[in-house]
């Protein structure tokens, strides 16, 4: 029986063995991960510095609320939109008047060029009739010398010499 004891201490001893080499490697694993904890949580709780990326988030929201600031300011968002209807009425009414004024203004320039075109008209057909009577006195002067000086031909040649 003492021969079986040791054997069957034998293979007792070498499960012990081997579950005290596990539990060494399991310890080893454990203890590694103990120590790469620090650098871990370092890495993890590292702030990361967003100066640079907020400066210009906060530029560029500087830019935009003078912009609305802007527009908000602008009197079109102060009226109500009977008032945009009146202002939009009496512009359209300026620009009416403004247009009519201005073809009112054409339509007299037209009117003087006109008179000026008729009177430019009838001095040329002055000038024509002007020439045309001088044509015919110059006619009925040439006749009337012509005949004048037919009679005081006759009257000289008539009379004894």
């Amino acid at each position: 029986m003492i021969a079986t004891m040791k054997d069957q201490d034998e293979p007792g001893e070498d499960d012990a063995a081997r579950a005290f080499g596990a539990l060494q490697a399991e310890v080893a694993t454990l203890r590694q991960a103990v120590e790469a904890l620090p650098a871990i949580v370092e890495g993890a709780t590292r702030v990361t510095d967003y100066t640079p990326t907020l400066g210009a988030v906060v530029k560029v929201l500087t830019q935009v609320e003078a912009r609305i600031v802007a527009i908000q300011d602008h009197p079109a968002f102060k009226m109500t939109p009977e008032q945009h209807g009146r202002a939009i009425g009496r512009a359209g009414a300026d620009a009416f008047a403004d247009a009519a004024r201005v073809m009112r203004d054409e339509a007299d320039a037209l009117k003087r060029e006109r008179m000026h075109l008729a009177r430019i008209s009838e001095n040329a057909l002055t000038k024509q009739e002007q020439r045309r009577r001088q044509l015919w006195f110059a006619a009925a002067g040439c006749a009337l010398g012509a005949s004048f000086a037919s009679l005081a031909r006759i009257m000289l040649s008539g009379s004894p010499s």
